[in-house]
């Protein structure tokens, strides 16, 4: 109730309505707090609903900075006191999904490692799923091992010495499953693109191993990709936004991977290493801007409606984009400056540091 009332009086610039759903908010934190002190009672569904309900009202309507990550941590820790197969079998599969997202994703922002990396836990969202389901698991297998990888590049880099044996070996199996990761996502992208469903998307998005890829364009990175009318649908937009998030945060770890500056050219960690990176980052950027313009084109908005997928990949877009001089970059300088902010929930705005010194 707090979460709607909120939104309704802040969406319709109600003052006396948001005065309530903040006096609700209020009701319910002291509430939860009780059934949290609780052992009984804080691994009931209803408490995991709430603190669910509580993230994403301070996604879209925040009382203050990073609430809404502090609330998604704390759905990760009570749902890790769940047995995996109960937790995601025995609920609504929208629900899990949401889940899922929240705690990869605040896991992904504060570079810690998430539950959904273990064995148990991948498997268990596993059982049971269509071939579409699969297909969006794999790509939030990636994302969740990535969450792993950061804490552990998080670590490396904070005791970094190049002349230190253990700190280079550590480093190095980062960089190692990192490279597996990344061919994964290849692996997908062949598969997703010789399916016929998806025959509209021209252009693949792989960085190694494939002549068609869309990194090799020949060192031009304004090439063009995926057009407006090559996506066929809006969950194919969605697939490849999911995606391209993926790559783009498998890069970023290989990208900030520490290396010595006394390293040949030639050597595995030359400095042009973490350029090319940042170049495949940026390419990953364009095609995901190009599926978030085929979305505005259908869905006209991006209100809390949308998915979270959809917020997700113009957070990631932005941040590689924001000064570049490409057509997708300009875009998306439109959509999230003064011009075309009405068409974004407006809660998003205190959501990323990055989208508040944005111009008017």
């Amino acid at each position: 109730m707090s979460f709607a009332t909120l939104l309704f009086g802040i969406q319709h610039r109600q003052a006396d309505i948001a005065g309530q759903g903040y006096a609700l908010y209020g009701v319910a934190l002291k509430q939860l707090n009780q059934v949290l002190s609780d052992a009984t009672r804080y691994t009931r569904d209803e408490v995991i609903v709430a603190v669910a309900a509580l993230a994403i009202s301070e996604s879209l309507v925040p009382t203050g900075p990073n609430n809404y990550l502090t609330h998604m941590m704390g759905l990760q820790r009570l749902v890790d006191l769940q047995d995996p197969v109960s937790f995601w079998s025995g609920k609504s599969s929208g629900f899990c999904k949401g889940v899922r997202f929240m705690i990869l994703f605040a896991s992904l922002q504060l570079g810690k490692p998430s539950i959904l990396a273990r064995s148990d836990w991948k498997k268990a969202m596993r059982a049971d799923s269509s071939h579409e389901q699969l297909q969006e698991q794999d790509l939030f297998d990636v994302l969740a091992d990535c969450t792993v990888l950061l804490a552990e590049l998080d670590a490396v880099s904070s005791a970094w010495d190049a002349d230190a044996i253990k700190p280079r070996e550590q480093r190095d199996e980062i960089q190692q499953r990192a490279c597996c990761l990344l061919t994964h996502l290849h692996e997908w992208r062949l598969r997703w693109d010789a399916d016929l469903k998806n025959a509209f998307c021209d252009t693949p998005a792989s960085p190694f191993g494939s002549k068609e890829s869309q990194f090799a364009c020949n060192g031009d990175p304004n090439r063009s990709l995926v057009t407006v009318a090559g996506i066929a649908t809006v969950p194919t937009a969605v697939m490849l936004m999911l995606y391209n998030l993926a790559l783009m945060h498998v890069l970023k770890i290989l990208e900030t991977l520490p290396r010595e500056e006394s390293t040949p050219r030639n050597a595995l960690h030359q400095p042009e290493t973490a350029g090319r990176y940042h170049a495949y980052e940026r390419i990953a950027a364009r095609e995901a801007c190009r599926c978030i313009q085929y979305y505005m084109s259908i869905r006209r908005r991006l209100d809390a409606s949308a998915s979270p997928i959809v917020h997700w990949a113009v957070a990631a877009a932005w941040a590689r984009l924001r000064r570049d001089d490409s057509v997708e970059g300009a875009w998306m300088r439109d959509l999230l400056t003064g011009r075309g902010r009405q068409i974004v929930a407006e809660g998003l705005w205190t959501t990323y540091k990055w989208l508040n010194s944005l111009p008017e």
